[in-house]
């Protein structure tokens, strides 16, 4: 358990390092920015032939590349909010820290989930696999992976790659990237 916390510590560390650069100093922030609302009969912020998507614990279903704006709307205010100069795009990469996960986001017309990351076993894909499940239940709920070491685990459906990473058969981290 130590090993893992301290690998998701690090993880974190590096993901900031790595926003922060190719930028110039990063800004932080206690409020998430202005937010649009979303539909009042739906808990569901998903964009269309996103691939795989996440559930959060609350019940709200992100996927790659739906508008955060949106998605902020539906989870509630983060825990903790950073951002940073994009490298790769004009504005400000931003990441949500949840209980459980993580969002990372890139400016485009708005801000889009760029990917998700799932930061303890408090948080599973909505097939049911967590950080700490054995390698053997991966493979038996998601099939033969597209991408396959002694540490990935890789499927990729629609706009979006799930990754399970491995440490002594068991999964270590959870992620959701764009394809």
């Amino acid at each position: 358990m130590m090993k893992r916390s301290i690998f998701n510590a690090l993880l974190a560390l590096g993901l900031a390092a790595a926003l922060a650069a190719c930028s110039s100093p990063a800004q932080e922030e206690t409020q998430p920015t202005q937010t649009r609302d979303l539909p009042d009969s739906s808990q569901t912020v998903q964009a269309a032939d996103s691939g795989y998507v996440f559930t959060a614990p609350n019940g709200v279903t992100v996927a790659i590349d739906d508008d955060m704006a949106q998605v902020l709307e539906a989870l509630g205010e983060p825990r903790s909010y950073f951002e940073a100069a994009s490298c790769a795009f004009e504005g400000l990469d931003k990441t949500y820290t949840y209980s459980g996960f993580t969002i990372i986001t890139r400016p485009e017309e708005a801000d889009l989930v760029t990917s998700i990351l799932l930061t303890d076993d408090s948080a599973a894909t909505p097939e049911g696999v967590y950080i700490g499940s054995p390698a053997e239940d991966v493979a038996a709920v998601y099939g033969e992976p597209d991408r396959r070491t002694d540490t990935l685990l890789s499927y990729t459906k629609g706009g979006t790659t799930l990754n399970f990473i491995l440490s002594d058969g068991a999964v270590l981290s959870i992620e959701y990237l764009q394809a």
